[in-house]
């Protein structure tokens, strides 16, 4: 059954529920130095702390989305939102490290079955005419997590230490499951639907990666997911000046949330998301060059870095509208989720150790390496992009497309 009013206000807790899973990799960006500092690791390996819980997905992003649907979306949003709460909970006491990294390994599960099950049950709570909308407020989760964490997690570390960042994310988990059981409806198609395992899961991939409309939104936006975290975490370290840390380490990601939101009002109304994704690819590449050039003549990098996020968000929403841009079909959409978290999953977990890897040790000398990381990968996410593009026809979001999976 189609809706043919939008229900806002689940709708809005559902991207609560996102960013509250976005803040599984945020709380640790966040307090990157003290917890680096509370468990004697490396950067290296602290840069796992942050990747972690992103292993699970990018093993299982598909796979997931096929189990998901067998054991019904709202069922797996409170299970995981249990899960996590008590994983957190872990966290909070600080156990020894390979019991800290298991946690947060076996977090990234909790993490999967709730970034594929909400964008699920947002587009079966939305009205046609408001899918590319809603799904890129959806996009905006993994900023807003950024931004809050950034702005949150320094004061109650300083009050509570590394712990109290982790128990409150638990609060916060537990809080947000007693919300979810109260308010979120039961919607058609949010079911258990057994046949979804029939298939198999082998076949599942099969289908999926043979299908453009299914695998390309998740090739175009592992090229952002492997450079998103890594920005937002160490360009603030660059800075020389304090102050202008800390303003990066909030503002990044706020400014890339409005960019998310932009791409989500231009792809409905003005062109296709394919022609965002490039816009924003080639902002991102110029604008690195740009911080790099401020950061070699030793001038403050505030501005640019800021401008930097804003095309990046564009990427990031463009990239979650188009996936109902290339088919409205359920089947598909929720299969091109599947792999767009898998693949960005996969960003997620190796983009912080090899931007790590590539500044560990150099200062800011280290900065070069990082911006010809950066711009090779708009590159490749540019081409990509206007492969997607010649798929879509150059027709605007609000055409309609045909719902095929080939």
């Amino acid at each position: 059954m189609t809706l043919t009013r939008t229900r806002w206000v689940p709708i809005g807790l559902l991207v609560v529920v996102g960013i509250a899973a976005g803040m599984q990799f945020a709380k640790v960006a966040a307090v990157f130095l003290p917890a680096a500092a509370a468990f004697d690791a490396p950067d290296t390996v602290a840069a796992l702390f942050v990747s972690a819980p992103a292993i699970v997905g990018m093993v299982l992003g598909l796979t997931a989305s096929v189990l998901a649907a067998r054991i019904g979306f709202r069922r797996v949003i409170i299970g995981c939102l249990a899960i996590g709460a008590i994983l957190s909970l872990v966290q909070s006491f600080l156990p020894p490290l390979p019991v800290f990294l298991g946690a947060r390994v076996l977090e990234g599960a909790a993490h999967l079955g709730l970034v594929i099950s909400c964008p699920v049950l947002i587009i079966l709570l939305s009205a046609p005419r408001h899918v590319s909308l809603a799904m890129s407020l959806w996009g905006a989760f993994f900023g807003l997590a950024f931004a809050l964490a950034g702005w949150l997690a320094p004061i109650v570390e300083q009050a509570g230490g590394v712990g109290a960042v982790f128990l409150g994310h638990a609060i916060l988990l537990a809080v947000l499951l007693l919300a979810v059981l109260l308010v979120l409806p039961h919607v058609p198609g949010e079911q258990p639907n057994r046949e979804a395992h029939s298939e198999g899961f082998f076949r599942a991939h099969v289908d999926a990666y043979r299908s453009p409309r299914q695998f390309l939104p998740g090739v175009v936006f592992i090229f952002h997911t492997l450079m998103y975290v890594p920005l937002v975490t160490f360009v603030p370290l660059f800075a020389d000046d304090a102050s202008i840390a800390g303003v990066l380490l909030v503002w990044m990601p706020l400014v890339s949330i409005i960019g998310t939101i932009v791409a989500g009002f231009v792809g409905q109304y003005t062109t296709t998301p394919p022609v965002v994704l490039i816009a924003g690819y080639a902002g991102v590449a110029v604008l690195i060059i740009a911080t790099w050039a401020l950061l070699a003549g030793e001038m403050p990098i505030l501005l640019v870095p800021l401008a930097l996020m804003f095309f990046s968000g564009l990427i990031q929403g463009a990239a979650f509208g188009l996936i109902p841009s290339l088919s409205t079909d359920p089947t598909v959409t929720s299969r091109a989720n599947g792999v767009l978290t898998q693949l960005g999953n996969l960003g997620s977990t190796v983009g912080p150790p090899l931007f790590a890897s590539l500044i560990a040790g150099t200062g800011a000398a280290g900065f070069a390496p990082v911006m010809w990381l950066v711009v090779a990968l708009c590159v490749g996410g540019g081409i990509l992009s206007a492969v997607a593009l010649r798929l879509t026809g150059a027709r605007p979001l609000r055409s309609s497309v045909p719902d095929k999976a080939g």
